[in-house]
């Protein structure tokens, strides 16, 4: 079995392929990488596709465009170490029954977790209770603490991330609203707490947790008439892309204090060290880490799904022509 590991030599392809996760893909196949320390173009990538059986690619991969497939007489498989695999495979792929997968569905995990505990940390106040304490205060009367029980949440998007989340809330008494145009009526059957509904309904809960995938009908989904919607005192968390909301009018409504926000995403990234966001006491910010920080598990996940099809065993994390097709571009 001949394997191409297309993502660039350096720290970043260190991160997802520490020596022990090197050397069990050397292991299971005959390897091998991209040692340049650049971006192939597609051009490089179709000089070197030729003979190979599965392809890995990950953050700063070109594109398997239709001139590369055409190239790659023996590819079987394009195994993705990040989430959406949108830009990277094509309708060539597909067209060229080469099977997909990613590391999608692990990631979501991880950024599912994040959500949970960045939405407990606001509503117990755990942030400010910290910080007061290291300025040496230890009274909890002056901050307003909750509980996430007996919340109601609104979701924007369902995907991959919402339904683990979805797992999380199983233990809470919390009633969800989710707002999703391509999800079906019986999607949401498993999880009696949840109903599907419209988008105003959605927006008009305590907590509004966007997740959507980015694409051309979804970017500035949520402008002005929309957050307007959100109410007084709720929290809104986005963990999917700033795009999806029109900055300045989030801006608008976080200057004036009417709710709280969880960013881990933003039009500008690295945020920059003096945009407004960093000034506003009632936004919570994290530098985009919801899930991509935690890369050797995504690696190992994709590296199974290699052994499976080695084996001629049936693919746990395989992308679907749809399910490609409505991932963030």
């Amino acid at each position: 079995m001949n394997v191409l590991v297309a993502m660039p030599n350096g720290a970043l392809r260190e991160d997802f392929f520490p020596p022990q996760t090197k050397s069990r893909l050397e292991s299971i196949a005959d390897v091998t990488w991209n040692e340049s320390g650049e971006e192939w173009s597609q051009r490089e990538l179709r000089d070197r596709i030729q003979g190979i059986d599965v392809c890995v690619t990950g953050w700063g991969c070109p594109q398997l465009t239709a001139d590369v497939v055409d190239r790659a007489d023996d590819l079987e498989l394009l195994a993705h170490t990040g989430g959406s695999v949108a830009t990277i495979a094509s309708e060539a792929v597909y067209d060229a029954g080469i099977d997909v997968v990613s590391a999608n569905d692990v990631m979501a995990e991880y950024v599912a977790e994040y959500v949970l505990g960045a939405i407990l940390t606001h509503v117990r106040c755990l942030g400010e209770l910290n910080a007061a304490m290291h300025r040496g205060r230890t009274d909890s009367d002056s901050y307003f603490i909750e509980s996430l029980h007996d919340s109601t949440i609104g979701l924007v998007g369902l995907g991959t991330i919402g339904r683990f989340f979805l797992e999380h809330l199983r233990s809470f008494d919390v009633t969800v609203d989710v707002y999703d145009p391509y999800i079906d009526d019986d999607a949401l059957g498993e999880f009696p707490f949840v109903t599907r509904t419209d988008l105003e309904t959605a927006l008009s809960s305590e907590i509004v947790s966007l997740h959507a995938a980015r694409t051309p009908e979804t970017i500035g989904m949520l402008d002005a008439e929309e957050l307007a919607q959100i109410p007084d005192d709720a929290l809104f968390v986005n963990t999917a892309r700033a795009e999806l909301v029109v900055e300045d009018a989030l801006l608008d409504e976080l200057r004036s204090g009417r709710f709280s926000a969880i960013l881990d995403v933003f039009h500008e990234e690295p945020l920059p060290d003096d945009h407004e966001l960093r000034d506003l006491e009632n936004v919570f910010l994290t530098p985009h880490v919801g899930g991509s920080q935690i890369r050797p598990p995504l690696t190992e996940s994709v590296i199974d799904d290699i052994e499976r099809y080695r084996d001629g065993a049936p693919l746990e994390h395989g992308i679907s022509r749809g399910a490609w097709e409505l991932m963030t571009r």
